[in-house]
C-alpha cells in the first residue's frame, strides 16, 4: 500500500478506566476519541484493557471478554468511520474456544475496518494466569505509514521493535498499564526503543489504580516529544513527520551497519 499521508497528527489518550464498568469506560473513551478527531488527530490510542480495566479476577476478565467482532468492536469501527480517524485500543479478547482469552489491542482504519488485532506475546506476573500469551509482531502497511503494535510488557525486550522495524514500521504504538513503581522503566524502555530502531514510539498509559500516567511519543532520535502528566486524565499530541524517520536514520546507519547474519540461530549457538 503506497503512503499517502507523510505528515499527519496522532493523540494518546490518558484515561483512568472504572475497573468491569465496560459501559462507562466506553462512554469515557468516546468523548476522548471525539476530541481527538476535532482536534485533527488521524490516529487515537486508547490503553491497555481500557474497556473493562486491568485489575481484574481471571472470572471478571472470562465474563467481559468479548470476539473481535463483537459489540465493542462494532461501535468502535462505526465511530472511526464517523469521525474518519484511525483507532486503536486495548481489550480482553474472547475466542471460539470458551475460556481462551487473549490480551489484545484491536487496529481500526479511517473506513470502520479492522485491520490488525494484536495478542499481548509477553504476559506481566499474574497476566499469564488470566490470558493466553500471543506469538507475533504484527506491522501493518496503511495509508499513514507502516505501522507496529505491541502492549506493555512487549516494550521490556530488545527484540520486538526490532523484528518490526525489519518489517518496515516507522511508528509503534504501545497501549499500557504501566504501574507507578515501574515508572522510570516506562521512560527508558520507549525512548531507548525509539533510539536503538530509529522510529517513533507512542505510549498510551491510563491514571489511576497504580498506574503512573506519563503517557508520551518518542522521536526516532530518542527524544521526547511530548509527554502527559503523571496523574491527570488528559489527550496529548504529537506530529508524526515519516520524513524525519528517514532523515534520522540518514543522521545514524544503524541498518546499514547491522550484521543481522550474526543473530541467527546457527550464530547464537557459538556462544
Amino acid at each position: 500500500m503506497a503512503v499517502r499521508e507523510k505528515q499527519y497528527k496522532i493523540a494518546l489518550i490518558q484515561m483512568r478506566s472504572i475497573q468491569g464498568d465496560t459501559i462507562a469506560n466506553l462512554d469515557h473513551a468516546e468523548k476522548f476519541i471525539r476530541e481527538a478527531a476535532e482536534k485533527g488527530a488521524r490516529i487515537a490510542c486508547l490503553p491497555e484493557l481500557f474497556y473493562t480495566g486491568y485489575h481484574l479476577d481471571s472470572e471478571n476478565f472470562q465474563r467481559l471478554a468479548e470476539p473481535a467482532d463483537g459489540f465493542l468492536i462494532q461501535h468502535l469501527s462505526k465511530l472511526a468511520r464517523e469521525l474518519q480517524i484511525y483507532i486503536i485500543g486495548g481489550y480482553a479478547e474472547a475466542t471460539a474456544l470458551p475460556g481462551r482469552i487473549y490480551n489484545s489491542a484491536i487496529f481500526i482504519d479511517d473506513q470502520g475496518h479492522v485491520i490488525g488485532n494484536m495478542r499481548k506475546v509477553y504476559a506481566w506476573g499474574q497476566e499469564k494466569l488470566k490470558f493466553r500469551e500471543g506469538n507475533a509482531f504484527p506491522v501493518y502497511d496503511t495509508p499513514l505509514g507502516k505501522i507496529g503494535l505491541m502492549i506493555c510488557y512487549d516494550v521490556e525486550y530488545p527484540e520486538p521493535a526490532r523484528i518490526m522495524v525489519l518489517k518496515g514500521a516507522q511508528l509503534i504504538f504501545v497501549p499500557a498499564v504501566w504501574s507507578i513503581p515501574a515508572e522510570r522503566r516506562w521512560h527508558v524502555d520507549l525512548a531507548g526503543n525509539a533510539l536503538f530502531n530509529v522510529l517513533y514510539m507512542a505510549g498510551s498509559n491510563p491514571v489511576g489504580d497504580g498506574a503512573c500516567g506519563c503517557s508520551k511519543v518518542v522521536s526516532p532520535m530518542g527524544e521526547v516529544i511530548v509527554e502527559a502528566s503523571s496523574d491527570a486524565e488528559e489527550i496529548v499530541y504529537a506530529e508524526i513527520s515519516l520524513e524525519e524517520v528517514v532523515n534520522a536514520r540518514a543522521k545514524l546507519p544503524y541498518f546499514n551497519d547491522f550484521k543481522e547474519d550474526t543473530f541467527s540461530m546457527s550464530a547464537l549457538e557459538k556462544y
